[in-house]
């Protein structure tokens, strides 16, 4: 009678043996070296749950105009990287300059008629102590001296706003970054309040992920993150922020880490990374990607038996640092081949990925 094969089975080597018959054996003389082999361990260790996450600069926005005139050059374009102080945009400044050189002079007459007014009161004080003058006479002096001393003041802070009127007509980088967005053309018109470029600063950027709210009671502000790159590079975070408020349609946290400064832009904004948090350890079964037989949608490993390897279902788990996961397939003082291609080819079997 015909038994039923369980679903994690011991499977003859020649399930993967597809070209055996035209495959070249090895000779008599040319004997094998002996297999390396793994001891299955179930061993307490640290789990991650991942999180896809995006790539956001910490500053970023727009410069508008603060002033009316003309584009009358722009010396950036989308995608340029700038550094601090860089000049964007220059506006036409005929009108600014015009306003800076009368509030020039207008400083200037003022500070003739309080010097005027001083000497005035000066003149005064000498005749009032002489009783040659009234007292109403020296108070009005010393009014008239006190209301040039104010048009100096005034016209003082006309000149620095004068100046500002015409700074505004050379648009700088306020910080290092890059160009995301150019809203005018060379030649436009543009009045106050409209946007000229936009773009943010690669200096410091951070990953913003959703956090699901099972997991927000294991996450401590000394807790260390780890991120996947997209380049693959693999960084701990030790700076983080959770909002206090979650998502009401997907019920999750927003998480945001801080990625190390960076001189040159290498992380760039709207790229997708990998953000994990550490959950508690627990005992697992972890093997080497090159343990793995792969066909298909079908795993599997050399377990070593007493009369050679046999090939057994196994189902896997997280890929992490180049081991897997076993979730099922393999028990505790078992040993497996730790490549499992190489033990398929001694066989003379053939791979078709």
């Amino acid at each position: 009678m015909l038994r039923r094969t369980p679903a994690l089975c011991l499977l003859p080597l020649t399930l993967f043996a597809l070209g055996a018959l035209s495959s070249p054996r090895l000779s008599a003389a040319e004997t094998p070296p002996a297999p390396t082999l793994i001891t299955i361990q179930a061993q307490p260790q640290t789990d991650w749950f991942e999180m896809d996450a995006r790539i956001e600069p910490v500053d970023q926005g727009s410069v508008s105009a603060q002033t009316a005139g003309r584009v009358s050059q722009i010396t950036v374009d989308v995608n340029d990287v700038v550094p601090a102080g860089q000049l964007l945009i220059e506006i036409t400044n005929t009108s600014q300059s015009a306003g800076l050189d009368q509030a020039k002079a207008a400083l200037q007459a003022a500070e003739s008629q309080q010097r005027d007014t001083d000497r005035q009161l000066a003149r005064m004080s000498a005749l009032v102590a002489k009783g040659t003058i009234s007292r109403r006479d020296y108070d009005t002096a010393k009014t008239q001296s006190d209301a040039a001393i104010s048009a100096v003041d005034q016209a003082k802070a006309a000149l620095v706003q004068a100046k500002e009127n015409l700074g505004y007509t050379r648009i700088l980088a306020p910080y290092a970054g890059i160009v995301s967005a150019r809203h005018v053309a060379l030649g436009e018109t543009v009045n106050p309040g409209q946007l000229l470029l936009s773009g943010y600063a690669f200096e410091k950027m951070r990953l913003v992920a959703d956090l699901p709210a099972r997991f927000i009671n294991l996450l401590q502000p000394e807790t260390p993150l780890r991120a996947t790159l997209p380049d693959g590079q693999i960084l701990p975070l030790d700076q983080h922020e959770l909002f206090q408020f979650s998502d009401p349609a997907s019920h999750t946290y927003t998480l945001r880490a801080l990625l190390p400064p960076q001189s040159q832009p290498r992380w760039h904004a709207g790229d997708w990374a990998k953000l994990a948090l550490p959950l508690p350890q627990r005992a697992m079964i972890r093997i080497p990607e090159s343990a793995v037989l792969r066909q298909s949608e079908l795993s599997a490993v050399y377990l070593q038996q007493e009369q050679g390897f046999v090939l057994r279902q196994v189902r896997l788990g997280r890929h992490q640092e180049g081991q897997v996961e076993v979730l099922a397939g393999l028990k505790e003082g078992e040993q497996i081949a730790a490549d499992a291609y190489a033990i398929l080819n001694q066989q003379g079997g053939h791979y078709a990925p």
